[in-house]
């Protein structure tokens, strides 16, 4: 909800006033209406993943053991309601969109996230959906969101597959054919490495394209986190060294969603 907040008031409308972006209702009725959304998918994300879970997390788990299956079914169906109602009163295009979200978290849920590539790209893809979200709504097509949607797409690539690393155990006993499952440790990392390095080309575009102000300042910040990441990578032999890697990214992630105030 930040992010979109952000992207409608810093990227895609940058010449107008702050109060006058936000008077608009239908911008807050779509961006609540896809947070309903995004919440039904983690909900039903984790209810299938509640076997693996419990091996790879198992403190972390909390459907079955706090709350049931069934209140867990319940709530998806009501965020999903709310989410529909919300985005029908913006407009019959973001309801078709929010639509096409809700059964693509659902399909990721049940099946994509199991297939080899398929899962990490469709992943991806869910991630930075709501941005595409707002391009749609507001019919603009703007260089800054392109480039900096495309940069945080290889950003969450990479980390979908560093948390790969991090959940082995469950992905071998309950058949999620991952590419560290599939193809090794030595081959992720390579894949990994790869997808670190070409992060790096959005932004070069971006800076060379749209005058970007002192968002630079993160991209430096987050190009020195990557370097570290590629070295602590190579290294790296463990669950819990991936891990640690997983939590620089997160903090890349959030950093470059406040940083979209600076661009």
């Amino acid at each position: 909800m930040l992010a979109q907040y952000l992207a409608a008031i810093f990227i895609l409308h940058p010449e107008k006033k702050l109060l006058t972006v936000l008077a608009d209702p239908y911008l807050h009725l779509m961006i609540f209406s896809s947070a309903c959304i995004i919440a039904s998918g983690f909900i039903i994300n984790s209810f299938y993943d509640l076997e693996k879970d419990i091996v790879n997390r198992p403190k972390q788990v909390v459907f079955s053991r706090l709350v049931s299956q069934q209140t867990c079914l319940n709530f998806y169906f009501f965020f999903n309601t709310i989410g529909m109602i919300l985005s029908f009163y913006v407009s019959k295009r973001i309801m078709l969109f929010n639509f096409l979200f809700s059964i693509g978290l659902w399909l990721y849920s049940h099946k994509l996230k199991k297939v080899l590539l398929i899962g990490n790209i469709s992943a991806t893809i869910l991630t930075i959906a709501p941005f595409l979200m707002m391009v749609l709504y507001y019919e603009e097509v703007n260089y800054a969101i392109f480039f900096y949607v495309w940069y945080m797409g290889f950003v969450v690539l990479a980390r979908e597959i560093i948390k790969d690393n991090t959940a082995e155990l469950g992905d071998v006993l309950y058949g999620y054919h991952t590419i560290p499952v599939q193809w090794g440790l030595p081959t992720t990392k390579k894949i990994l490495v790869a997808c670190m390095v070409l992060s790096f080309i959005p932004p070069i575009l971006l800076y060379y394209t749209y005058e970007i102000g002192y968002v630079k300042l993160y991209f430096v910040l987050s190009y020195l986190l990557i370097l570290i990441s590629i070295f602590l990578v190579i290294k790296a032999q463990n669950k819990h060294e991936f891990e640690r890697i997983n939590t620089i990214y997160k903090f890349i992630i959030l950093s470059g969603i406040v940083s979209i105030v600076l661009v």
